[in-house]
């Protein structure tokens, strides 16, 4: 079965190659349509999570913000596939990085960086991209998902231009294999944490939220600087990276403050552009377990 479904995502891949951007502007159009009259996709995980992180907004006001999400993320789901063909000119001429010269001082002083970014924007473009344009070795954090064979696929298209790729669990290794190499470690922090009762706990978007801390226990262990990347949308298929910097001290920073900016800078994100961002994640099932002290 796994190799049936390989098959149709490697002719999906060749078929978006060759279709044009107009065309693939419809296609997702009339998925948009299907998602808000038809399908319904997960709207009520949808709905909730925009009226627990905007209490102020009306129905109507929730309404529309659903209705501008389903189209941000139909648009991402087809940019992507389409991303796995793209060339370097088409793509640097969607994806724009504003100052990707930000590491090459780190780079001169062979000092590997961790990047934290999230599920906003199109994340996918800059992913694969982002090695084109940095002297630093890349290397992504990606979380496996049940179908090895398609995750394999993937992870060899997303490498094509130099991004490296290694599972949450092995990420102390390449820590480690990595060490005295200038490498740039990139993590999605907007993950809900498997493991809930140690992660570190915000308020963000005003629920109590669990946040992954991975990163920041790497960086304070390494001493290794802690960027952000934010993404905004341009114009339909469009977009710009910004790079900026939250800690070039961590081993002297307190606990959870590297965390807590990145949260802060992802939630002024989210409510400057709410759609852009994935709300059709759970990413409020878990509760906090309280102590019985």
């Amino acid at each position: 079965m796994q190799n049936v479904i390989l098959f149709f995502v490697k002719l999906l891949v060749k078929l978006f190659a060759r279709t044009p951007f107009w065309l693939i502007y419809i296609y997702s159009d009339a998925l948009t349509f299907s998602f808000v009259h038809f399908v319904k996709y997960r709207k009520r995980v949808i709905q909730q999570n925009l009226r627990n992180s905007f209490p102020r907004k009306s129905q109507k006001e929730i309404n529309v913000l659903t209705n501008r999400f389903y189209k941000h993320f139909c648009d991402i789901l087809f940019e992507s596939i389409k991303g796995l063909s793209m060339s370097k000119k088409e793509l640097h001429s969607r994806f724009k990085f504003k100052n990707p010269e930000i590491f090459d001082p780190l780079f001169q002083q062979k000092q590997s960086v961790i990047l934290m970014g999230s599920h906003y924007g199109n994340w996918e473009w800059g992913v694969i991209s982002f090695p084109l344009l940095v002297q630093h070795k890349v290397i992504g954090i990606f979380k496996p998902i049940g179908n090895k064979s398609i995750e394999a696929y993937l992870n060899s298209v997303r490498s094509k231009w130099g991004h490296h790729l290694t599972s949450m669990k092995n990420t102390g290794r390449a820590i480690i294999e990595n060490k005295g190499k200038p490498a740039i470690f990139i993590f999605i922090a907007d993950q809900t944490p498997s493991d809930i009762k140690n992660a570190h706990w915000l308020n963000f978007l005003n629920q109590d939220t669990p946040f992954l801390h991975g990163a920041e226990k790497i960086a304070q262990k390494t001493g290794y600087p802690v960027f952000h990347f934010k993404i905004k949308r341009v114009k339909r298929g469009y977009y710009e990276l910004v790079f900026e910097q939250l800690c070039l001290d961590p081993k002297n920073t307190p606990a959870g403050e590297i965390t807590t900016k990145y949260a802060r800078q992802l939630e002024n994100a989210i409510r400057t552009d709410p759609p852009n961002w994935l709300w059709s994640h759970r990413r409020w099932k878990r509760k906090r377990v309280m102590s019985d002290e």
